[in-house]
């Protein structure tokens, strides 16, 4: 019986992606039996996949972790869920999938390849993300986008440098209200900087949009080194 166990990081991996996974998988001639998502708690992430999940596949086991709000500690959790399979006999039937970039589970899915695992990492596709270089096979999945109302007229062209100051500004104004919404402020003002960057990896950001997007945020100031960053907003 071939099984394939999916390992979700919920902190920068969006529930969207369902129906292009379930395309994916459908069309290797393969289904989910298990999933095993984390997340950090900021927003609903978790049980947002756990019903996707449930929904897309019937049957599916769902195992979810909210995981402490701090940087990579939803990797953390999966690295343990993951141990069981790193250590146990390589089994030709069952494919492990990591959905995620960051550099932790992309070297847990590369380590599961060096044991004999069959792994592979899959992640959202995004604008201006740079191309993902790992030892194991890598699915880019495309996010539903947003399509224009029948019969609406078509926006005026601007500039160009006035389009890009204005595409600049709207996606700013879109994360400072996501931020907002998402996260409660802490007992010193502003908010954690690595809960921030969390927060703007759940929307499809890489690293260096990310960065962008906090530098854009206006009257932005930092408290706070290492760990006890703010961003205060």
């Amino acid at each position: 019986m071939t099984q394939t166990i999916l390992f979700i990081d919920a902190d920068n991996q969006p529930p969207a992606l369902m129906p292009a996974l379930s395309r994916f998988l459908a069309s290797i001639g393969r289904k989910g039996t298990r999933a095993v998502v984390a997340g950090n708690g900021v927003g609903d992430k978790v049980r947002g996949w756990e019903s996707a999940l449930e929904a897309a596949m019937p049957g599916i086991e769902v195992c979810c972790h909210v995981a402490p709000v701090r940087k990579q500690s939803a990797d953390a959790r999966l690295l343990f869920e993951l141990a069981p399979y790193y250590h146990g006999e390589p089994d030709p039937s069952r494919l492990v999938m990591l959905l995620s970039r960051d550099d932790l589970l992309i070297a847990a899915a590369e380590c599961l390849a060096a044991r004999g695992h069959n792994s592979l990492l899959a992640f959202a596709s995004a604008s201006g993300t740079e191309p993902l270089a790992a030892e194991v096979p890598v699915v880019v999945l495309s996010s539903p986008q947003p399509t224009p109302a029948a019969n609406s007229a078509p926006p005026a062209t601007p500039s160009k440098d006035a389009a890009q100051a204005q595409i600049d500004a709207r996606l700013v104004a879109k994360a400072v209200a996501t931020i907002r919404k998402a996260l409660n402020p802490n007992k010193q003002g502003g908010y954690a900087a690595s809960a921030v960057g969390q927060v703007l990896a759940q929307l499809g950001h890489d690293k260096a949009s990310r960065a962008k997007i906090i530098k854009s945020i206006p009257n932005l100031r930092e408290a706070g080194a290492g760990p006890e960053k703010r961003l205060i907003f």
